[in-house]
């Protein structure tokens, strides 16, 4: 029987799972149909979907034991596979608005996937109105990371509209776990030799503790030492929210040119902007600026890395402050530090460093203790680029891509992002008793893109 070993970090999003916190990475997209596309074109769609069964790893790959030790954790070939448990055909109810989409996604990923079954499921959503559709696609984080999962379902458009012959999802290879032949044995990334293993996390832990003292311009630590306890840092279930925003790229770039930033400071000024508004509104808004973790990839720092290498660097978003430009200067300054700090993480033994600098973040997921690790971050904020041209499948033209990320304990919201055909697709995935009224966070978001463009045009106009 073919099998992977998983690797330690995409194993220990499988470790993190409990009942409140389940780890799977989503993803929708949202699609128009064809110009005078028949009226069965859906369910023919669905047809030639399921005519393809001949799947690529890891989709046809489960847990060899989901109970199994962290570090032994295998993929084995699943013989008996059901591509009808995995790939499901729905219809929003009437009048299939964007109201009922957030519902049923929300439904759908708010609920674990299977461990006894190959770690994913694809919904075809039919009922959207103005002659639209949706796919929705939940992944085991242990397979792939969030930026990966927007990839993975873009591989599987075509850049024509007049393609037909597409084949789905689950036949196009994912990026996973190499097989042992392929490895000598040795799964990727795996600590296969603990001298050196030790002496690489020695290494990071040394340059992490330098560096954890050193007082930001912002005034904050690259530790979180000033995180402030807030709303979001409360105890979650596994119930979830989401809601969309979707803004013109070039009004982001436009932005940013005016006022000296790049767009991913733009888009902290932004979260920063609407969860100030969005919480003085309950009177719920911390002295001390909120702290958003910013994913950061570090396959560009060695082509052998594993899917999950990721490492979170924090930035201070501003919320404390009042003056709009203060708080966007302030955005900037701790962005400034990101860089320099990210220029310096260590070339070597990438594995062990990013897992020593997850400790806490590992440690505050368990039960019982996990309430009394400070946090490290009030909320996930992440920005993927995307295609700059449309992306179409089986005729039909991809309008929206959206990433729903997984939440752990403690951590009530994260804000994610991809660019895709001129416009900025912004999810925002929220626990759903911790934050009951999370739209509101989507719409004080596009108002702050208003706002700050009304200030620039004033500034602009007295210059």
């Amino acid at each position: 029987m073919k099998s992977m070993r998983m690797s330690p970090l995409d194993a220990v999003w499988l470790m993190m799972e409990s009942e409140d916190t389940p780890m799977h990475v989503g993803v929708l997209a949202i699609f128009q149909k064809p110009r005078n596309a028949p009226q069965d074109y859906l369910s023919q769609l669905a047809g030639q979907m399921r005519e393809s069964r001949e799947l690529a790893p890891p989709w046809n790959y489960r847990l060899s034991d989901p109970r199994g030790a962290l570090l032994k954790l295998r993929l084995v070939e699943k013989q008996d596979f059901e591509l009808d448990y995995h790939f499901r055909h729905s219809a929003l109810p009437e009048p299939g608005g964007e109201r009922e989409l957030g519902l049923m996604v929300s439904r759908l990923h708010s609920h674990a996937l299977d461990r006894e079954r190959p770690l994913w499921e694809f919904h075809l959503i039919e009922g959207l109105e103005r002659d639209r559709f949706a796919f929705y696609v939940k992944v085991h984080h242990a397979l792939v990371d969030d930026g990966n999962g927007i990839s993975m379902l873009l591989s599987s458009l075509s850049g024509s509209s007049k393609s037909r012959n597409i084949p789905p999802l689950w036949a196009i290879p994912l990026a996973a776990p190499e097989s042992d032949d392929e490895l000598g044995g040795e799964g990727r990334g795996s600590l296969a030799d603990p001298v050196e293993s030790i002496a690489s996390i020695s290494r990071a832990a040394s340059g992490l503790l330098r560096n954890a003292f050193k007082r930001r311009a912002d005034g904050s630590f690259p530790i979180a030492f000033d995180t402030p306890r807030s709303t979001l840092n409360r105890h979650i279930n596994s119930q979830r929210r989401f809601a969309t925003q979707q803004i013109e790229q070039q009004r982001i770039q436009r932005l940013a040119k005016a006022t000296g930033s790049n767009v991913d400071e733009i888009l902290a000024y932004l979260c920063g902007s609407t969860l100030r508004r969005f919480f003085k509104e309950y009177n719920a808004l911390p002295e001390e600026p909120l702290i958003g973790a910013l994913p950061v990839s570090l396959q560009e720092r060695n082509e052998h890395l594993p899917g999950n290498a990721i490492a979170g660097i924090r930035v201070a978003l501003g919320t404390h402050i009042g003056d709009p430009l203060a708080r966007l200067d302030a955005v900037k300054a701790s962005a400034q530090e990101v860089r320099e700090e990210r220029a310096s993480l260590p070339e070597e033994a990438v594995t062990p460093y990013v897992m020593l600098r997850a400790a806490p973040i590992y440690a505050s997921q368990l039960p019982v203790v996990g309430q009394f690790v400070p946090p490290l971050f009030n909320l996930i904020v992440s920005n993927t680029p995307g295609p700059d041209r449309p992306r179409y499948f089986y005729g039909a033209r991809l309008e929206a891509i959206y990433p729903m990320s997984p939440l752990m304990q403690f951590s009530a919201l994260s804000i994610d992002c991809v660019s895709y055909a001129g416009t900025f697709n912004i999810g925002f995935t929220g626990a759903r008793d911790t934050l009951p009224h999370l739209q509101r966070l989507a719409v004080y978001l596009g108002k702050a893109v208003d706002d700050l463009e009304e200030l620039v045009q004033t500034m602009e106009a007295t210059q």
